[in-house]
This record gives C-alpha cells, structure tokens and sequence, in this order.
C-alpha cells in the first residue's frame, strides 16, 4: 500500500512525502531450475513427444558487500554528536528494492511477511568483544571461509553453489555478536517488515494521490533499528547487518557467538546536554547569541578606534599591509566581493574596461591610504585566467580572429574607397559606385584585369604577345552582384565556438569559482565558527575580476569588436550574483545536504539561488540573485527520522484518506510503558515493534493492523527549521 502524509508531515519545503510497504523485485535473487516440456497433440506421431530441457539460472543481487554509493544517507549522522536518545537510528538506500531482495532467515525457516534480509543493529560501548569502543570495528574474512564456516561461531548456511565464484577470495566484514545480545536487539521474525519501508517525495516529482504509481527516482529504502541510544552519553556503533542464511534470534545451547556479514556501518555519540543536535546549532543564529547570530559580514571594530576608522570597519574595510611597487610597506584598506552594504557603483573607463590594476587603486581621503580590493580583484582574475591553459588559449585565439575580421574590414573598406576615387568622370557617378561598392575585392581585382589592363601588365606577369590585337570583352556582372539584386543579409553573424568557450567560463568566474576564499573573507575574525553571515555582492569587484581574466592579449582599440561580443554573451548567462550568505557550523559536515531556502518579504517567491558550494570542511557560500527578506534553514530529507517526542511518546496522526499524517492531537506513551519499551539487563532501551503495533493499531486504525509504511507514519519526527528574518526570528 501506499500513504501519503498532507502537508502537515511533509518536510521543511512542505513537499509531500510518500511512504510505500516494500517494493517488491520481479524475482528473488537465488538458484532456479527452469524445466522446459514440448509435446505436440497427436502423441502417436513419431517424434510427439520430447525429451524435457532444464536450465539453471542464477538471479544474482548484492550479497556480502555493498557499494558505497548506495548508502543514500544515515541518520544520526556520522561522527555526530547530540541528544539522540529519543531517536531511532536509520539509514535510506539508493536501491529501492534492494532489502527485499532476498529472502531472511533462510535456513530452513519462511520469510514471514515479507520481513527483509537487512537488519539495523545498534550496539554501545561494551557491547561487542570485538569493538568494546564502539569505534565501528569489524573483521576482515573471505567469502569462501565465511561459507565453510567457523567452529567457534554460529554462521550462516548459505549455498555455494549460488555464489560467484570469482567472489570466494574476496574479502567481507564480519561482526561477531553475542547470541543473548543478538536475541534481546533483533526483534520476532513477524515483526521485522515494521523496519522497513519506501519512502519518496520531496527531491523529484512526488506520486499523485489516487494513482497507483512505483516509486521514482527519488525513492529510497528506508531500514530502522528498533534501539533507542541510551539517556546518558554515550558511543554508538550502527551496523546494517545481512540475517540471510541465520536461524531467528533465541537461546542458544551451544553459547556461540553469531557471526554476522556488516554491509555498512557508522558512529555517532548520543549526548543529552550537548549543543551540537541540529535545533541547538541552528538556534545559535537567532539574536542575542553575540558572534552566533547571524550579521552582516564585517569586522568587529576594536575599542579605542577613531568614528571615521570604525565606520571603514563597519562598511566591510580591513586595514592590510600594503607593499608597494618600490618595496615599501604601507597601510592600505582591502575591502572583498562581500560587503555588509551595497557598494557604490565603480566608475567605468571610456571603452568600459580597466587596462591595469593600477587605475583601481583608488584613495582613501579619511586615512589618506589607498583602498586596494579593486585592484586585488583584478590581479586575482588575470591570475586564474593565467592558471588554465585552456582559457588563456581560447583568449588569445579569439582576440586574433577578431583583430583579423577588423584588418579584413579595413583593406574592403580601402578597396572600396579607391574604386570609387579611380572611377571616370564620364558617366553615372553614383552609379559606378553602388556597383563598385557591390563587388567584392577580388572582383574588383578581375575588372582590372580585363580589357586594356591585362595587356599592360602581360610583359611584366611573362605572358608572350599576340601578333593581333585581341578585342576588348565586357562581361556582365554577375547576377549576386548588379545593382538590381537582392542586398545581402544583414543579421548580425552567431557567435563562435570560442566567444561562447570564453562566455562560459567568465560566467563561472563571475560567481567567484576558483577565487581564494582570504579574497572573499580576508579576515577570519569576520566569520566565527558557529556563525552565520549575510552580505551584498560588490558588482565593482566583480567586474574588476572580469577586466583582470579578460586582460589577457588585449589592445583596447584592436579588441573593442570582441570585448563588445564578450559582453553581450555574458548578458545572456544568467543573473549576476546580488548577495548571499556564509554558514560557518558543524551543521555543513554534520548534514552535507542541508536545506537553505531564500524567500522574498511575502515568504512565496523564492529567490534564485546562483551558486552553492562547500568551501572547506565546515563553511557553506550561497550567492543569490538578490538579498532575500527571509531565510529558512531546516534538516534534508533524511532528516525526516523516527522515534518518540521529549517525553516519550508517539504523537498520533490521522491515516484517513486526504488527510494522511495530521496531527490528531493525542499521543500513545513509549517510555513509561514497560510493555511497550524494553530494557534489556544490559541498559538497553528495545521496543516491541509487534506490540506497538497494535497498540498503534487500536487508535488510528481500530480493527485493522497497521501496514509498514502506516507504522513508519506513525513513529515520523518532521525535521526541525529555523526561520530568520531581518525583524526577528521564527521557529
């Protein structure tokens, strides 16, 4: 079946979100016989009947090692830290199907309800002998000594035959695992299609209520372990665990230790008074939190400052050391592209662009020093112009069939013009010159040869001369060129290859691509860590980046043709970034797909966003088309995680038909319930899937069971977002 949650369950960007119960491969990966039988109708002709064929066919499917590739995403994240007790870890693959590709338990015992073959395990410190610390450590075997199996552990029985065998020498991760442990973790066979579930939405298209659709691209399997981390600090390791091939948890005689394959695993520290959950991170941008919240980019003036200085520092300057051309050391002021203003507009040359970085260093009439971020701007572009040889090559090529196309025009142009002073004064005046202006060179060239000139100039080209003179022959000029046809065309001609090579990648430098990030934020006290800042895009500074990178074999009168075809090139290539924001947090590393949404002053129309990048391990730039009014931040998509509220309940949410995942305004109580919440002797915190669900069932659905994806509704944790505006802030 299929639910899908209204609005009031969708994420952030209130995209709906579908849940699906499985999605179902045509066939199981596995070993089948095909027996193929003919028999033809009259069975006493000779030959009727044939001898059957069978086949073996191995289905093949991930088995021992997954890619890592299709690890969608994990929650918590790795290496996070933060208040996850009331949390259930998960993790969303790319293969959709790939949990139910094979079937669980399948040593002697039927998969009951289609239960995947993939389980999520959560173990502590502790708990695993071979990984007290909880540091994800596993053991290395081959696939061929994993299938004969081991005296001292419990295995699993699995077909040789079925596997590759140019996979047997292949290496696989083991875990090895406590048999009560394992018993106390895993829940009941029937119970285990509860963990996993399709979700889709929110990325892509969405499924259209009412039509019975498979999941798109964007779907993902969902798989979630049935272990709250614990309420004190702690680490944790999580293994996605194949339980192909095992007999179903339970007492074991024998005492062994299960050994089970980990197809992928991950740390993460739970810590109830920590600060780096992703509501405590992002609540540091609200105001009040001094250098947290979130400002415009500038430096903090320091005491003791004169006004005129502090207000330099304020408008975005930071005092630098300058040397100059003649080596000496001197104060100047640097300002970057990000300003916590909007800059002034930079007064342009004659011909529109700057021929050196020294016309853009500009006074500074408070100090009496220079202000040097123009010109850094354009030496910073003429660098990287310099540094790719493939765009310094298409520069200068372009530069030389543009002075060749202007030398050409200009020999027409001559050739015209002495035509028409050569021509007779007998005749149409106007006349001979419309013609002449309509001929090319070289058949203005032809007319001169014919006639009396050819003769001239036969001594002189070597041709040998006739006894006769030859008579004089007038030829008609042709029909493309007399003056009653058809004038050429005159739309303007379509850009080459190169202009629209060097378009491009002056487009990309224009958002600041390969700029240093000291040019962007020459200070690093203007960027605290856990801070987030706005700005205004300098379009001065942007422009001096261009004159730099354009500089490149450029004579001003010679390039004018090609400088005007740069730009109307670069017109069409999109919005010129207009402002943004940098995020400086453990948010950026913590949730590489972070969802920040830009909105106008109505919170309707978003604002473009022209480029978003990591710069670094922890710092995120945005740049967008113009300064935005509100600014939304909010968990991804895998965000959308699972477990119970801060008291520990389980908020119920209607499963009528239109009005999946409303809030019904009662809630199921998890934690104070005993039958509901296991603790192992251990500490650990274990639901009883099976008995939720029908506790689960009781409310929302009474006289029914629960399917998989209605369960996962049910246990849904909508991400957290924060929103900002320029009055205040809204959670």
């Amino acid at each position: 079946m299929t639910t899908h949650p209204t609005e009031q369950s969708a994420p952030a960007d209130d995209t709906p979100v579908a849940f699906y119960d499985h999605l179902l491969p045509g066939i199981e990966a596995g070993r089948y016989r095909i027996t193929v039988e003919q028999q033809l109708p009259a069975e006493q002709l000779p030959g009727a009947r044939l001898d059957p064929v069978e086949q073996i066919v191995d289905v093949r499917a991930a088995q021992f090692r997954l890619d890592p590739a299709w690890v969608h995403a994990v929650y918590p994240a790795a290496h996070s830290q933060g208040p996850f007790n009331g949390l259930l870890p998960h993790i969303t693959l790319n293969p959709t199907a790939l949990p139910w590709e094979r079937e669980s338990f399948t040593a002697g015992v039927q998969n009951p309800g289609r239960a995947p073959w993939l389980a999520l395990l959560l173990f502590g410190e502790g708990e695993l002998p071979g990984d007290p610390n909880a540091l994800g450590t596993t053991a290395s075997v081959t696939i061929r000594a994993l299938l004969d199996g081991d005296a001292a552990v419990s295995g699993p029985v699995l077909d040789r035959d079925a596997v590759d065998p140019t996979l047997l020498d292949t290496p696989c991760q083991v875990v090895d695992v406590p048999g009560e442990l394992l018993a106390q973790l895993l829940p009941q066979p029937s119970d285990l299609a509860f963990l996993a579930h399709v979700r889709t939405g929110g990325e892509d298209a969405a499924p259209v209520e009412g039509q019975d659709s498979r999941p798109g691209q964007d779907a993902h399997a969902v798989i979630t372990t049935a272990r709250f981390p614990g309420a004190g600090r702690g680490r944790y390791v999580a293994h996605l665990v194949s339980l192909e091939g095992h007999t179903p948890p339970g007492p074991q005689a024998d005492g062994k230790p299960v050994r089970l394959v980990s197809l992928h695993s991950w740390t993460f520290t739970s810590c109830p008074q920590s600060g780096d959950g992703f509501g405590r991170l992002a609540g540091r941008f609200t105001p009040g939190n001094g250098e947290h919240s979130a400002a415009p980019l500038c430096p903090a003036p320091a005491a003791g400052l004169t006004e005129e200085l502090g207000t330099l520092m304020e408008q975005g300057m930071v005092p630098m050391t300058h040397i100059t051309e003649s080596g000496e050391r001197a104060l100047a002021w640097y300002s970057g592209p990000f300003l916590p203003r909007v800059a002034p507009e930079l007064p342009r040359p004659a011909d529109g662009h700057f021929p050196d970085a020294d016309g853009l260093l500009l006074h500074e009439p408070h100090t009496g020093t220079f202000a040097t971020g123009y010109a850094c701007a354009w030496n910073v572009g003429r660098a990287l112009a310099l540094a790719d040889p493939g765009f310094s090559t298409t520069l200068v090529r372009l530069r030389h069939q543009g002075r060749l196309r202007r030398a050409t025009d200009r020999q027409y142009a001559t050739y015209r013009r002495q035509l028409f002073l050569s021509a007779p004064s007998a005749g149409p005046a106007p006349r001979m010159a419309a013609r002449a202006a309509a001929l090319t060179p070289r058949e203005q060239f032809e007319e001169l040869l014919r006639g009396d000139a050819l003769d001239a100039l036969a001594p002189t080209l070597g041709i040998p001369e006739d006894d006769e003179p030859r008579p004089r022959t007038v030829r008609a000029a042709p029909a493309a060129y007399r003056l009653d046809a058809p004038k050429r065309s005159s739309a303007p001609p379509q850009a080459s290859p190169d202009a629209r090579e060097a378009a491009a990648w002056l487009a990309k430098l224009r958002t600041l691509s390969g700029v240093p990030f000291d040019c962007l934020v020459p200070d690093q006290r203007m960027l605290p860590p856990e801070s987030l800042r706005l700005f205004h895009v300098d379009r001065g500074w942007l422009d001096a980046l261009l004159d730099g990178a354009r500089s490149l074999d450029r004579h001003p009168g010679a390039d004018a043709t090609t400088d005007a075809e740069l730009d109307d090139l670069l017109d069409g290539q999109g919005p010129v970034p207009a402002a943004g924001l940098l995020l400086r947090s453990a948010l950026v590393p913590g949730w590489p797909t972070l969802r920040v949404e830009a909105r106008t002053a109505s919170g309707t129309t978003p604002v473009e966003v022209i480029r978003r990048e990591a710069l670094g391990a922890d710092v995120l730039l945005m740049l967008f088309e113009k300064m935005p009014d509100r600014l939304t931040i909010s968990e991804p998509h895998q965000g959308l995680h699972f477990g119970v509220d801060d008291q520990g309940n389980v908020a119920l949410r209607s499963l009528a038909p239109g009005e999946v995942g409303r809030p019904l305004g009662r809630s199921v109580p998890v934690g104070a319930d005993p039958a509901l919440t296991v603790t192992t002797p251990a500490g650990a915190r274990v639901l009883d899937i099976g008995r939720l669900a029908a506790r689960l069932a009781e409310d929302v659905k009474p006289g029914s069971p629960l399917s998989p994806a209605e369960f996962a509704v049910q246990l849904v944790r909508a991400p957290e977002q924060l929103t900002l505006t320029f009055e205040g802030t809204t959670r």
